[in-house]
Protein backbone atom coordinates (compact mmCIF):
# COMPACT_ATOMS: atom_id res chain seq x y z
CA UNK A 1 0.00 0.00 0.00
CA UNK A 2 2.98 2.47 0.18
CA UNK A 3 3.50 5.08 -2.12
CA UNK A 4 5.93 3.74 -5.22
CA UNK A 5 8.91 5.58 -5.66
CA UNK A 6 10.63 5.38 -8.82
CA UNK A 7 14.35 6.68 -9.32
CA UNK A 8 14.41 9.43 -12.11
CA UNK A 9 15.89 8.53 -15.43
CA UNK A 10 18.57 10.60 -14.88
CA UNK A 11 19.68 9.62 -11.94
CA UNK A 12 22.84 10.74 -10.91
CA UNK A 13 24.24 9.22 -7.72
CA UNK A 14 27.19 11.88 -7.81
CA UNK A 15 24.28 14.61 -7.68
CA UNK A 16 22.59 12.54 -4.37
CA UNK A 17 25.52 12.41 -2.21
CA UNK A 18 26.83 16.03 -3.01
CA UNK A 19 23.47 17.53 -2.60
CA UNK A 20 22.99 15.67 0.87
CA UNK A 21 26.64 17.56 1.94
CA UNK A 22 25.23 20.86 0.84
CA UNK A 23 22.55 20.23 2.59
CA UNK A 24 23.84 18.92 6.32
CA UNK A 25 26.50 22.28 5.64
CA UNK A 26 23.04 24.53 5.23
CA UNK A 27 21.39 22.35 8.32
CA UNK A 28 24.69 22.88 10.53
CA UNK A 29 24.68 26.81 9.65
CA UNK A 30 21.13 26.69 11.22
CA UNK A 31 21.31 24.55 14.26
CA UNK A 32 19.09 22.01 13.03
CA UNK A 33 18.58 19.37 15.56
CA UNK A 34 20.25 15.86 14.73
CA UNK A 35 17.31 13.87 14.95
CA UNK A 36 15.21 15.90 12.21
CA UNK A 37 18.62 16.39 10.44
CA UNK A 38 18.52 12.81 9.63
CA UNK A 39 15.51 12.32 8.33
CA UNK A 40 14.91 15.59 6.50
CA UNK A 41 18.46 14.40 5.19
CA UNK A 42 16.87 11.18 3.94
CA UNK A 43 13.87 13.13 2.83
CA UNK A 44 15.81 14.99 0.20
CA UNK A 45 18.07 11.98 -0.77
CA UNK A 46 14.59 10.24 -1.96
CA UNK A 47 13.72 13.21 -3.93
CA UNK A 48 16.23 13.93 -5.73
CA UNK A 49 16.77 10.34 -6.51
CA UNK A 50 13.23 10.66 -7.62
CA UNK A 51 12.84 13.96 -9.30
CA UNK A 52 16.24 14.97 -10.20
CA UNK A 53 18.77 17.94 -8.73
CA UNK A 54 16.77 21.42 -8.59
CA UNK A 55 17.50 24.71 -9.64
CA UNK A 56 16.91 26.22 -5.99
CA UNK A 57 18.15 23.91 -3.44
CA UNK A 58 17.99 25.79 0.33
CA UNK A 59 14.21 26.13 -0.56
CA UNK A 60 14.26 22.32 -0.76
CA UNK A 61 16.36 21.62 2.13
CA UNK A 62 14.11 23.80 4.30
CA UNK A 63 10.53 22.24 2.93
CA UNK A 64 12.05 18.83 4.08
CA UNK A 65 12.54 20.18 7.33
CA UNK A 66 9.33 21.93 7.43
CA UNK A 67 7.70 18.46 6.66
CA UNK A 68 9.64 16.80 8.97
CA UNK A 69 9.17 19.02 11.96
CA UNK A 70 5.84 19.00 11.23
CA UNK A 71 5.37 15.09 12.17
CA UNK A 72 1.60 14.18 13.33
CA UNK A 73 3.78 13.28 16.82
CA UNK A 74 5.26 16.68 17.36
CA UNK A 75 1.02 17.92 17.82
CA UNK A 76 0.19 20.55 19.22
CA UNK A 77 2.74 22.39 16.84
CA UNK A 78 1.66 26.11 16.40
CA UNK A 79 4.55 27.19 14.25
CA UNK A 80 3.21 27.93 11.05
CA UNK A 81 4.39 28.21 7.35
CA UNK A 82 4.90 31.84 7.47
CA UNK A 83 7.05 31.55 10.74
CA UNK A 84 9.01 28.98 9.44
CA UNK A 85 10.11 30.20 6.13
CA UNK A 86 10.84 33.70 8.31
CA UNK A 87 13.11 31.76 10.73
CA UNK A 88 15.32 30.22 7.43
CA UNK A 89 15.47 33.64 6.27
CA UNK A 90 13.11 32.27 2.71
CA UNK A 91 10.46 33.14 0.63
CA UNK A 92 6.98 31.71 1.83
CA UNK A 93 6.23 30.93 -1.75
CA UNK A 94 9.15 29.06 -2.05
CA UNK A 95 9.03 26.69 0.58
CA UNK A 96 5.38 25.91 -0.26
CA UNK A 97 6.17 24.93 -3.71
CA UNK A 98 8.79 22.34 -2.33
CA UNK A 99 7.10 21.10 0.42
CA UNK A 100 3.96 20.49 -2.22
CA UNK A 101 5.99 18.52 -4.55
CA UNK A 102 7.78 16.35 -1.97
CA UNK A 103 4.43 15.83 -0.44
CA UNK A 104 3.28 14.88 -4.15
CA UNK A 105 5.79 13.40 -5.24
CA UNK A 106 6.52 11.04 -2.32
CA UNK A 107 3.09 10.21 -1.46
CA UNK A 108 2.79 11.61 1.95
CA UNK A 109 -0.55 12.15 3.71
CA UNK A 110 -1.94 15.61 5.00
CA UNK A 111 -3.76 15.61 8.43
CA UNK A 112 -5.19 18.70 9.70
CA UNK A 113 -5.68 19.10 13.63
CA UNK A 114 -8.79 21.14 15.25
CA UNK A 115 -7.16 24.69 14.24
CA UNK A 116 -6.63 23.16 10.46
CA UNK A 117 -2.79 23.23 10.61
CA UNK A 118 -1.60 20.76 8.28
CA UNK A 119 0.37 17.89 9.74
CA UNK A 120 2.08 15.36 7.19
CA UNK A 121 2.61 11.85 7.10
CA UNK A 122 5.52 9.86 5.40
CA UNK A 123 4.25 6.73 3.53
CA UNK A 124 7.39 4.75 4.67
CA UNK A 125 7.57 5.86 8.05
CA UNK A 126 5.81 4.41 11.24
CA UNK A 127 2.19 5.82 11.28
CA UNK A 128 2.04 4.62 7.33
CA UNK A 129 3.22 1.21 8.44
CA UNK A 130 0.81 0.71 11.49
CA UNK A 131 -1.94 2.24 9.36
CA UNK A 132 -1.32 -0.15 6.39
CA UNK A 133 -0.95 -3.02 8.86
CA UNK A 134 -3.82 -2.62 11.25
CA UNK A 135 -6.23 -2.19 7.76
CA UNK A 136 -5.13 -5.09 6.03
CA UNK A 137 -5.57 -6.84 9.29
CA UNK A 138 -9.16 -5.96 9.83
CA UNK A 139 -10.38 -5.98 6.00
CA UNK A 140 -9.22 -9.64 5.52
CA UNK A 141 -11.09 -10.57 8.86
CA UNK A 142 -14.25 -9.06 8.03
CA UNK A 143 -13.97 -10.30 4.18
CA UNK A 144 -13.35 -14.20 6.18
CA UNK A 145 -16.11 -13.33 8.46
CA UNK A 146 -18.38 -12.13 5.60
CA UNK A 147 -17.91 -15.28 4.05
CA UNK A 148 -19.23 -17.23 6.80
CA UNK A 149 -22.16 -15.04 8.47
CA UNK A 150 -23.37 -13.83 4.45
CA UNK A 151 -22.77 -9.79 4.80
CA UNK A 152 -19.78 -7.81 5.62
CA UNK A 153 -20.26 -4.52 7.54
CA UNK A 154 -20.37 -1.08 6.19
CA UNK A 155 -16.81 0.29 5.38
CA UNK A 156 -17.67 3.07 7.70
CA UNK A 157 -18.10 1.59 10.34
CA UNK A 158 -15.45 -1.02 9.61
CA UNK A 159 -13.45 2.41 9.31
CA UNK A 160 -14.95 3.98 12.39
CA UNK A 161 -13.19 0.51 14.76
CA UNK A 162 -10.32 1.07 12.99
CA UNK A 163 -9.53 5.19 13.68
CA UNK A 164 -11.10 4.00 17.47
CA UNK A 165 -7.76 1.46 17.82
CA UNK A 166 -5.43 3.84 16.21
CA UNK A 167 -6.36 6.78 18.28
CA UNK A 168 -7.83 5.49 21.51
CA UNK A 169 -5.71 1.52 21.86
CA UNK A 170 -2.59 1.50 19.54
CA UNK A 171 -2.23 5.68 20.36
CA UNK A 172 -0.74 6.02 16.84
CA UNK A 173 -1.97 9.12 16.67
CA UNK A 174 -3.20 11.96 19.05
CA UNK A 175 -7.10 12.43 18.74
CA UNK A 176 -6.97 15.89 17.28
CA UNK A 177 -6.51 13.65 13.71
CA UNK A 178 -9.54 11.27 13.94
CA UNK A 179 -11.22 12.73 11.06
CA UNK A 180 -8.66 12.83 8.50
CA UNK A 181 -7.93 9.64 9.63
CA UNK A 182 -11.01 8.35 9.03
CA UNK A 183 -10.95 9.49 5.78
CA UNK A 184 -7.83 7.62 4.55
CA UNK A 185 -9.20 4.83 6.54
CA UNK A 186 -12.21 4.67 4.56
CA UNK A 187 -10.33 4.89 1.67
CA UNK A 188 -7.34 2.19 2.54
CA UNK A 189 -10.23 0.17 3.22
CA UNK A 190 -11.71 0.26 -0.10
CA UNK A 191 -8.19 -0.42 -2.07
CA UNK A 192 -7.73 -3.65 0.08
CA UNK A 193 -11.26 -4.47 0.21
CA UNK A 194 -11.16 -4.59 -3.88
CA UNK A 195 -7.47 -6.13 -4.30
CA UNK A 196 -8.49 -8.88 -1.60
CA UNK A 197 -12.03 -10.06 -3.08
CA UNK A 198 -9.99 -9.80 -6.68
CA UNK A 199 -7.80 -12.51 -5.45
CA UNK A 200 -9.99 -14.59 -3.85
CA UNK A 201 -12.08 -15.07 -6.76
CA UNK A 202 -8.85 -15.17 -9.14
CA UNK A 203 -8.47 -18.55 -6.69
CA UNK A 204 -12.05 -19.72 -7.33
CA UNK A 205 -11.69 -19.13 -10.89
CA UNK A 206 -8.92 -21.33 -11.11
CA UNK A 207 -10.31 -23.82 -8.90
CA UNK A 208 -8.27 -23.47 -5.61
Amino acid sequence: MHHSEKTHPGFNAHDVVETVRDAHEYFKENNVDERYEAVALDLIRRYISTEGKPRELEPLYAASLYLVTRHPWSHPNPLTRTEFASKLRIKESSLEWYADSIIEKLGFDVFHDHSQLPFYVDPRGTISSVIDSVVRTSVSEEVVLGIVRGGAVAPSVLAERIVERLCRVVKILPNAFERDLFTLVEKKIGEQSERLLAELNQRTAMGL
